[in-house]
Parts: structure tokens; C-alpha cells; sequence
């Protein structure tokens, strides 16, 4: 299914309850992509609040699997105010939570408050790094739907030394992005953990934090993004990681941290 197949299946059934149609083509291991799986939680919201104000922030947590076909998404607000607003967001399997997605919503407001991020490490001279292959049972079905180059770091499971990644990428589907396709790029990397490791290992990202720092005007589906992450620390199975999303123009336009479980 086309990504935009995907947001447009979200559609309303009872108050506060929403359906979507997802197919195997997204699903990462036993359940869904987790970008995907936020996706579709932000699309919910959208249709339940269409006044809500920009996307600051995402916080997803990933409980259970969340198999393809049809998607149950419960929606609440949990409180608005005059400028932000949250909302969550519930993913069912039958009557147990398999996923909760809170966002916060925020209008513009005045401040003197203004600081610009500081610029990423400059790119090195070579920017047509090894891309990432398609191997059934080994790279995720959900990788299809992207385009992945390394500038730095190992592709996955090539038992690299360097426990960061710089990866260059974009979306296949086309068309244009827009802030629910951004979410989706946003978590579409595999964990730099999986970098070093020698052979295909399971993982699984058990919560997933994003913050926007600014917002675009849609985005040809053609154009290149930038993904910078690395691990900050990892032990016991668990490894914690910063990423930072650069746009077509070179600047931040989001900030990610996840906890990931490895399995080997």
C-alpha cells in the first residue's frame, strides 16, 4: 500500500474510535513499522481535533504487537488549553493497549526566547554512500518504502566499530510529505545498535520520543533527508539512543531518542 493509502484508510466508526487498513508491506517483524504505528495515531488525532495547532512533540510507547490488516485506534483529548493542547492516542489488539501515542499541540505564541540549533557536522566529500539492501526475512518488509545511503557508520548487522550512523534517505512512495509522513521518516532507520552486530539479530524499540524544532511546507517525496544517530549508552540488552532529522535544506527539523531492546 501507498503511504498515502494508509492515512487515507483512517476513518472514523464511533466517537472517539477509528479504523485503518495497514498491509504486510509495512510490518516490521511480528508487528507494524513503529513510525507507521505513530502515523497513524497523529492521522487519528488530526480527524478527531482538525483545529489542533502544530506538532511539538510525539511520545510513543510500543507494548504489543500490532499486526497488519485492520487497526483499531482509540482517541481522547486530554486537555486543551488557549495556546497547547494534548491528546493521546491507544492502538488495540481486541480490548488490550498494544501502543499509546501522546502528542502536544501548540499554537504560536510571542517570546523574546529564540535560539537557532547549531548546525550538524559538516557532510563528507562522498555523499553516495553503500545503500541498504532488500533481504527477505532479514531487512524489514517496510524498508521498501524508503531509500537508504550511509555517509557514516555500518549498514546493519556488518559488525561495525562505530556506534553512530549518518544515513541519507528518502521516501519511494510518491507524492508529498507532509507532518504525519515526516513522523513515519522520522523513525524509519534501523538502531545503530544493529550496526554492530555481526549477524541479524532481533530488536525492538520499546518508546520512541520526537520534538519538531520547526515545520515545512510539504516536502517532494523525491527529496533527500539526513539522519544523524548515535547510541549514548547501551548495556544488559538495552540500548539508548539520539538521532537528529535534517531537511532538503541542510537544517534540523526534528530531535528523536529511543530505547531499544536487543536481543543478542
Amino acid at each position: 500500500m501507498h503511504i498515502d493509502e494508509l492515512l487515507q484508510s483512517v476513518s472514523a466508526c464511533v466517537p472517539g474510535w477509528f479504523n485503518a487498513e495497514v498491509s504486510e508491506d509495512w510490518a516490521q517483524g511480528r508487528t507494524l513499522f513503529g513510525g507507521l504505528q505513530a502515523m497513524l495515531a497523529l492521522r487519528a488525532m488530526r480527524l478527531a481535533m482538525p483545529e489542533a495547532p502544530p506538532l511539538w512533540s510525539l511520545q510513543t510507547t510500543f507494548i504489543a504487537p500490532v499486526l497488519p490488516g485492520k487497526v483499531r485506534i482509540q482517541v481522547q483529548t486530554l486537555r486543551q488549553g488557549r495556546a497547547a493542547m494534548q491528546m493521546e492516542a491507544r492502538l488495540m489488539d481486541g480490548e488490550q493497549t498494544a501502543a499509546t501515542v501522546v502528542a502536544v499541540f501548540g499554537a504560536a505564541r510571542e517570546s523574546i526566547v529564540r535560539v537557532a540549533p547549531q548546525p550538524g557536522k559538516p557532510l563528507p566529500d562522498q555523499q553516495e554512500g553503500p545503500e541498504l539492501p532488500f533481504i527477505p526475512g532479514v531487512v524489514p518488509n517496510f524498508t521498501r518504502h524508503y531509500v537508504y545511503r550511509w555517509l557514516e557508520g555500518g549498514i546493519p548487522f556488518t559488525g561495525s566499530q562505530h556506534p553512530g550512523t549518518r544515513i541519507r534517505l528518502r521516501q519511494r512512495d510518491e507524492g508529498m510529505l507532509e507532518e504525519a509522513h515526516i513522523v513515519a521518516l522520522a523513525d524509519a532507520i534501523p538502531p545503530p545498535a544493529l550496526s554492530l552486530l555481526p549477524q541479524p539479530t532481533p530488536a525492538s524499540t520499546l518508546s520512541w520520543s520526537l520534538e519538531f524544532v520547526r515545520h515545512l511546507p510539504p516536502v517532494a517525496s523525491g527529496e533527500w533527508w539526513r539522519m544523524d544517530a548515535g547510541i549514548v549508552a547501551a548495556r544488559d540488552g538495552y540500548s539508548s539512543q539520539d538521532a537528529h532529522l535534517f531537511g532538503p535544506d541542510g537544517e534540523l527539523v526534528a530531535l528523536s531518542r529511543q530505547v531499544v531492546a536487543v536481543f543478542g
